[in-house]
């Protein structure tokens, strides 16, 4: 790429942000699209809305299948990622959708309200879809659970996979960690048929990992995992573990290069 190349490209990423930006100042967007908290940082990019740092550690809980959030001043977005958040147009389009059938009186959580209750509204709202009119509902555990094709932009890393526990939720994120995961040297030989090595990354609660590399003792990654940070953590733990007929067994003593 020459560097005209790459000047118009750097150009047309930033104007990329520039309207997610203008997007997250109008004024249905300037409250938490679940609990009306003022000046949301978070979106969900396959949803199309902008939530609080409360309600984001809910959303990550429910998986990427559900929600994919990202920080608007923290993360790198995707063309896919900015152009989705555009086509649905903001909070209160999203939630003409999500809460079209929200009973008469029924109270939304508030920027103060408990974060179970936060987490019940949340889930209702986007992974059991109760709001949602019935014909719309696409329940899957696989998929987005978007109306229209901008939600149904997946992970670009599918390879990787996150997990959150439901305590994950109920905690205050202060900011992301990257590892990059590049490789392994002369892992231990535990199968000879089935050393299929992947890297598991753990921080409190929540646990990334990469994708398992078949049948090879120098695994070669170079994959980007993502740990969001809470207030009270302890140390990153890694693991590198394989697949065998017998289960999974740790390596006592992975030789690996990662980078933070």
């Amino acid at each position: 790429m020459s560097s005209r190349d790459g000047a118009n490209s750097g150009r047309a990423a930033s104007d990329k942000m520039k309207k997610l930006k203008e997007l997250l100042h109008k004024s249905d967007n300037r409250i938490c699209a679940d609990c009306s908290a003022p000046d949301p940082k978070w979106a969900s990019a396959n949803i199309g809305v902008f939530i609080c740092l409360k309600c984001s550690g809910v959303h990550r809980s429910l998986g990427t299948h559900v929600s994919k959030v990202l920080s608007v001043t923290l993360d790198q977005w995707t063309d896919d990622e900015i152009n989705s958040m555009i086509e649905v147009g903001g909070n209160s389009y999203a939630n003409a959708i999500y809460e079209a059938f929200l009973p008469e009186g029924y109270h939304k959580p508030h920027q103060d309200s408990s974060q179970e209750e936060r987490a019940d509204f949340i889930r209702s709202k986007y992974e059991s879809q109760e709001f949602l009119k019935p014909s719309l509902r696409i329940v899957s555990s696989k998929s987005s659970l978007g109306t229209t094709d901008s939600r149904k932009h997946m992970d670009n890393n599918a390879s990787h996979s996150a997990s959150f526990n439901s305590e994950a939720g109920m905690v205050e994120f202060i900011g992301i960690l990257k590892v990059k995961v590049i490789r392994g040297t002369k892992l231990a030989v535990r199968d000879l048929i089935t050393s299929d090595p992947y890297v598991i990354l753990t921080l409190g609660q929540q646990k990334a990992k990469t994708s398992v590399i078949k049948r090879n003792l120098n695994p070669v990654w170079n994959e980007e995992l993502k740990l969001s940070v809470p207030q009270k953590y302890g140390a990153l733990k890694l693991y590198s573990t394989m697949t065998c007929y017998q289960g999974m067994t740790k390596w006592a003593r992975p030789k690996l290069t990662c980078s933070q």
